[in-house]
């Protein structure tokens, strides 16, 4: 199952795969953003910065499994359409 999943990305078009690099690159950019929120709340103990940092985190998260998605879903697409 890995390797069916490691060869679609190795066989993505070079524009899908560089916004998908990117992609991940803002996603790991919020995730770092939200664990400085929450060492933030970790030396002031404000639980809205809890809430706040974990929220940010669960969105960093969401972002890369979307990004991930979306382009498998549109390198499909343009693979079947160019048939």
């Amino acid at each position: 199952m890995m390797k069916v999943i490691i060869d679609k990305f190795n066989s993505m078009e070079e524009k899908t795969k560089k916004i998908l690099k990117y992609g991940i690159y803002f996603s790991s950019f919020v995730c770092a953003i939200s664990v400085f929120i929450l060492l933030t709340y970790h030396f002031h103990t404000t639980p809205d910065l809890f809430y706040i940092g974990l929220a940010v985190f669960k969105l960093g998260l969401f972002f890369i499994v979307e990004f991930i998605i979306c382009a498998l879903a549109i390198d499909t697409i343009k693979k079947q359409v160019n048939i």
